[in-house]
């Protein structure tokens, strides 16, 4: 059944499913609505599209490794699960605050505005949004921990930024729908209440993303 369904489809298309189950693998999630920096607006994204055209081929192929291709349709967001539970993301301390930093602002924002709206941050917004919870036991993140945290975060689409480099504090960045489902509701508390302990590593259970760091 799956060779038929790879059969089927055309030569670029094959193409494209190869670097598509490449690209789940890599980063977790794909979401329906992408930044387009040339346009400066938001555009579709193809991925998405190829994916739903041919969900059954992408679904049966990555059972038989063990994985599980989720799709949520309210927020547009399609990512992979390891049926066994392996290749969880392991994250340091600070980074793992700054996503979760990340998931409670997208909460907060998502109240006023559509499903179809972009929630927008700056990374001032976020290091205010740092001290304000006293979660971090420095003064002030270095720029090289703040840039680090975010590109680690950006590697698995749940932010997009607009422009500028991640440690101007006037970089606008996108939080995407995805980050939902990286931390789940049910970590948030735990999280809230293992987050200040001295040691650099947060238990992987919290976050959904695949890789090793």
């Amino acid at each position: 059944m799956i060779e038929e369904l790879y059969q089927n489809l055309g030569i670029i298309e094959r193409e494209n499913f190869q670097r598509i189950i490449n690209l789940l693998f890599g980063k977790t999630f794909i979401v329906y609505n992408i930044y387009d920096e040339n346009k400066k607006t938001s555009v579709f994204n193809p991925d998405y599209r190829f994916i739903e055209r041919n969900l059954e081929l992408f679904e049966k192929y990555l059972k038989l490794g063990g994985w599980n291709l989720e799709r949520n349709n309210n927020y547009e967001v399609i990512y992979i699960t390891s049926q066994f539970g392996y290749n969880k993301m392991h994250l340091d301390k600070f980074t793992t605050i700054i996503l979760y930093i990340l998931r409670l602002m997208y909460e907060q924002k998502r109240e006023n505005i559509n499903l179809t709206e972009h929630i927008i941050v700056s990374v001032s917004d976020i290091i205010s949004t740092l001290n304000e919870i006293g979660a971090y036991d420095k003064k002030k993140p270095s720029l090289h921990e703040i840039r680090q945290a975010l590109g680690t975060i950006a590697k698995f689409n749940l932010i997009q930024k607009i422009d500028g480099k991640y440690e101007n504090p006037e970089t606008k960045i996108i939080i995407l729908p995805s980050i939902l489902f990286a931390i789940t509701a049910e970590s948030i508390t735990k999280i809230n209440d293992t987050i200040k302990d001295t040691n650099e590593m947060i238990d992987e259970e919290f976050v959904e993303m695949n890789g090793e760091e």
